[in-house]
């Protein structure tokens, strides 16, 4: 798998510079987003920490993100300072996505509130936002898994029904492309003039949008109604309701 080519310290220094911030990589490590969140409270500048297998990854509100060794781009980027609250990057994080896999031939990919990216209704890729504050504009982490090589044999049986690959969604995609071409878009939609264009581009993927939905926490439903926009700090708005946090699923 050609991300391994980034153990190589000429590779890992030409496209740091290509890609203008500092690549670390592990073969292995416990997470990318608790490694880059050390870099940030150590001071570091913009970096990104690369994995080719995590034996800890970490998924929205602390579950497990499963990805057997060389099936994954795994990655956390570094921003100092941070270009937004946690949760409005982490949605405008899957327009980045979007866009990187269009250019890799995958032209439908759709976003699932809040930072679920989806190819043929299966999430296939997924981000996770921390920020720290500081008297200089604080920094954030955002952390990325996209599902590229797994089988379906690779997911657990519980994940089957609803997760993707991919190749399983019939790309085959070169991981340390998608990671050079992820990069680029999310610098891009971390300055603050693409903001409104990102978030109106999140609106046209959205497969909530319109439609009535249910939003459960800790598995107790706390609203239901029809999801009616997005707010400019990536809230969800259903009906009259600003939601921040929840899982949501369709109901029609």
């Amino acid at each position: 798998m050609r991300l391994a080519l980034l153990a190589i310290p000429a590779v890992r220094s030409a496209l740091s510079l290509e890609i203008n911030r500092d690549i670390e990589y592990h073969a292995a490590i416990a997470s990318t987003q608790d490694r880059a969140r050390a870099l940030a409270a150590s001071g570091s500048g913009p970096r990104v920490v690369v994995a080719d297998h995590q034996t800890a990854g970490q998924g929205t509100r602390g579950r497990p993100w499963h990805a057997p060794a060389g099936t994954s781009l795994l990655a956390s980027w570094l921003f100092r300072p941070a270009p937004a609250e946690p949760g409005l990057f982490a949605l405008l994080a899957g327009v980045a996505v979007s866009r990187a896999l269009q250019r890799l031939g995958l032209r439908d990919a759709s976003l699932k509130w809040p930072n679920d990216v989806e190819a043929g209704h299966k999430k296939v890729a997924g981000a996770l936002a921390h920020a720290t504050t500081d008297g200089e504009g604080g920094s954030l982490v955002l952390g990325i898994g996209v599902n590229a090589h797994q089988q379906l044999e690779d997911f657990p049986p519980e994940l089957r029904g609803t997760a993707t690959s991919l190749a399983l969604a019939g790309h085959t995609v070169d991981r340390l492309v998608l990671f050079v071409d992820l990069t680029r878009e999310l610098e891009r939609v971390a300055a603050p003039s693409e903001r409104q264009p990102a978030l109106d581009e999140w609106r046209r993927r959205s497969t909530l949008l319109g439609r009535e939905v249910e939003v459960t926490r800790e598995g107790r439903p706390v609203v239901r109604g029809v999801a009616r926009d997005i707010a400019e700090d990536g809230a969800l708005l259903v009906e009259s309701e600003r939601v921040v946090v929840g899982d949501v699923r369709v109901i029609a």
